[in-house]
């Protein structure tokens, strides 16, 4: 230990009086004598003060608030724990789907232009009315086509959402 710091056998029980506020008078008679002991009854009231200004300031909730927080939080991660499976399976459709059509589209390349071809030259054969394209469309491609082009944009439009609505 330095010599030229000065240790009083008593500081601890001048810090633990400050701390629990209560003081005896021959403890106090000691700290007003003892440099030692005035030093650290002065920091630790300082800490004191400050423990108490925090105490004030921080809005510790209550333990049946904060208990049904964390029930809360724990049923939520154990539903994200359960789904995850499910989450991964269902984007793995939507890869095996997005893949699938691409595929169609691929094979049937020639098919799908012929396809919009005709309904190119519907469109320009057609009279200007809608009624008279949908007949035309009705007349050229048949029911299946129509059925395939609504499938198509149905499916477009669910793989958006689904892409979407997870941001």
């Amino acid at each position: 230990m330095n010599a030229n710091v000065p240790f009083c056998e008593k500081e601890a029980a001048v810090i633990e009086a400050v701390r629990r506020g209560a003081w005896e008078d021959d403890l106090r008679a000691h700290a007003a004598e003892c440099a030692s002991c005035a030093d650290a009854a002065l920091a630790a009231e300082a800490l004191r003060t400050m423990q108490a200004s925090d105490m004030v300031e921080a809005r510790v909730p209550s333990a049946g608030w904060m208990w049904w927080r964390m029930q809360l939080r724990a049923k939520r991660e154990a539903a994200e724990r359960a789904t995850q499976p499910i989450t991964l399976i269902e984007q793995l459709t939507y890869a095996c789907i997005a893949l699938s059509a691409i595929g169609v589209a691929v094979w049937n390349w020639r098919a799908i232009l012929g396809w919009f071809g005709s309904l190119a030259s519907v469109s320009h054969s057609a009279n200007l009315s809608i009624q008279g394209f949908f007949v035309s469309v009705w007349e050229k491609t048949g029911v299946l086509s129509l059925f395939c082009a609504g499938a198509l944009v149905l499916l477009c439009s669910l793989a958006a959402y689904f892409i979407f609505a997870e941001e």
